[in-house]
């Protein structure tokens, strides 16, 4: 059954407003408008980008081979490495990823036709290491449901995004080697364990995903696949830095308000 238009405008109007002045939306306030499938959730993304600001990438998660979910990255929430950004609303957590940078639009081909993965790879001008900062507009308690989080950019509050590295593909491996330290704690030291096993396989995934919403990946979008070693939490003052075999070392300060 179609998502009410009522309430998808209902849950756009209380994200955006939410995002703005650094709210929490409480479990009552979103209790009869979560979305009904995952095209619901995307549409409200998509609504809420477009007043708060452009796009400049996407989060993506697949296991496998079966559907994956995206949440949108606002351009304004991309800082280059080392980044210090101040922020005091509520907890945030950072994130150890491998991400890409697509050098060419992947607008959709003729008749629907999927893009395969070597086409998607052929559209990639780069990878480097990043740090996605997470913190949801949506309470904890009791948890949100994963359409809902999904609606609300599954997530995302931002990226880091370390320096790029144009010959990638041999460096994108399923085994690669990541540390992550955050306040000088070892929070992450593993070979491998991306949910994805190869970082790079959602983007195929993605690039027809979003082609199919009429919003498609184009030149200049960041793209990043998903955590080595889940997300960490970190206070202000800290520094969280991050070591991705085959990258340079990235660093992200929560700066003390």
């Amino acid at each position: 059954m179609p998502q009410d238009i009522g309430s998808t405008t209902s849950l756009t109007d209380l994200l955006t407003e939410a995002r703005r002045k650094g709210q929490k939306l409480t479990a009552a306030e979103i209790s009869d408008l979560a979305p009904l499938d995952a095209a619901a959730a995307d549409a409200t993304q998509l609504a809420v980008a477009a007043r708060l600001g452009p796009i400049g990438g996407y989060k993506v998660l697949q296991v496998g081979d079966g559907p994956g979910g995206w949440g949108a990255i606002l351009a304004a929430r991309i800082f280059d490495a080392p980044a210090a950004v101040a922020y005091s609303v509520s907890p945030i957590k950072v994130e150890a990823e491998i991400a890409f940078v697509f050098g060419r639009d992947l607008p959709g081909r003729p008749g629907g036709a999927i893009y395969s993965p070597d086409e998607v790879a052929e559209a990639v001008s780069g990878a480097f290491a990043a740090f996605e900062i997470l913190e949801s507009r949506l309470a904890a308690e009791p948890r949100p449901s994963p359409l809902m989080a999904r609606a609300d950019f599954m997530g995302n509050w931002g990226l880091v995004r370390g320096p790029l590295v144009t010959d990638w593909r041999h460096r994108v491996r399923a085994d690669v080697a990541v540390r992550l330290e955050v306040g000088g704690r070892i929070a992450v030291d593993q070979r491998g364990g991306h949910p994805s096993g190869d970082p790079a396989h959602p983007l195929t995934w993605l690039a027809n995903a979003l082609a199919a919403t009429g919003r498609p990946l184009r030149a200049g979008d960041v793209v990043t696949t998903g955590a080595f070693g889940g997300g960490h939490a970190i206070a202000p003052g800290e520094t969280a830095v991050a070591n991705v075999e085959g990258f340079a070392p990235i660093r992200f300060t929560l700066k003390a308000v």
